[in-house]
């Protein structure tokens, strides 16, 4: 268990971290969420002792990082994977973190085996691609065979497939009683991988609840609406709907039952081919959530959410310094 408490991280006059208090608990995966500048990375560095905070506590299992007696045996963790020297093997890499950590050498062949790396661990680093330097940071983190994990964008740099591994693995660590924190800006993928949400917002604590939980608190009741005549969304309108067509074809209804729909095409004669629920996507809530602690985002030609009508776009890089 990873636990925060009242953790604040000031930069001269920018504070990253903001009174944040949460509990990252084991046997499930949680998104750590937040738009960039949101202190998810400073939060990180400040759990694993990287930093040093203004003011508050992490807790590891009830002890901070640095009084761990073998840390790697207690958090694994992968925040940079391009964090390996070129000219040194896979293989090398791990050998020379076990000894530094005194762990088995054995476990370099078993976590190279779960990542998939055993053909190809004694190449050069340097010769890696990022998908196969994600994979060799996450053996690094499994090095110790570790309770907690914290994970900072694993899935940058990887194929479709690469993407389905890592979340099937990171699914199966939390089903081994691990606690598992996810990092990422991929809301389709963290939407497919966790069960539990913590979101940020310049610092702050915005959200603390499952993902359903989540989903179902900010995204309205909307019904998804095909049909064969183009004009009906007219009469759904005329009837006191709020009609916005989608990119895939159709059109999403607020504010009329799904009776009222079915009644109004079968009055009018209209085929429908398609009339279904439609819960907003994770990214459409997160933005609506975040929208008032993201620090810049662009307007030109962005997309209305069907959420909260705020701007769609992804927020440009934050000026704030931390993610």
């Amino acid at each position: 268990m990873l636990e925060l408490r009242g953790l604040t991280k000031r930069y001269g006059d920018v504070t990253a971290v903001d009174d944040l208090s949460c509990v990252f608990r084991p046997g499930r995966v949680t998104g750590f969420l937040g738009p960039n500048g949101a202190g998810k990375t400073t939060t990180l560095l400040l759990a694993l002792g990287l930093q040093r905070p203004d003011a508050g506590t992490v807790r590891v299992g009830g002890r901070r990082y640095t009084a761990l007696d073998a840390p790697m045996r207690e958090v694994g963790a992968l925040l940079d994977a391009q964090a390996v020297h070129p000219n040194r093997s896979g293989r090398d890499h791990l050998r020379a973190l076990a000894a530094g950590n005194r762990l088995p050498v054995a476990r370099v062949g078993e976590v190279l085996e779960r990542v998939g790396l055993s053909a190809v661990a004694g190449r050069r680093a340097g010769t890696f691609s990022l998908g196969m330097k994600q994979r060799l940071g996450i053996a690094a983190a499994l090095l110790g065979d570790p309770a907690v994990l914290l994970l900072d964008e694993p899935i940058n740099g990887l194929d479709p497939g690469g993407i389905a591994w890592v979340r099937a693995l990171l699914r199966e660590l939390a089903a081994e009683g691990r606690t598992v924190v996810l990092s990422s800006h991929l809301m389709s993928e963290m939407e497919q991988t966790a069960d539990h949400l913590i979101v940020i917002g310049r610092g702050r604590l915005i959200a603390d609840t499952s993902l359903t939980a989540f989903l179902d608190r900010a995204a309205p009741a909307g019904l998804l609406v095909r049909a064969e005549d183009p004009g009906f969304p007219a009469a759904l309108s005329a009837a006191g709907g709020s009609v916005r067509e989608v990119p895939e074809g159709g059109w999403l209804v607020f504010g009329l039952p799904a009776y009222e729909i079915g009644r109004l095409a079968l009055t009018r004669r209209i085929v429908l081919t398609e009339l279904s629920p439609r819960r907003g996507s994770l990214e459409e809530v997160f933005m609506s959530a975040t929208a008032s602690s993201t620090d810049f985002t662009g307007h030109a030609s962005a997309p209305v959410s069907a959420v909260s009508g705020v701007p769609g776009g992804d927020p440009v890089r934050s000026a704030r310094g931390s993610r």
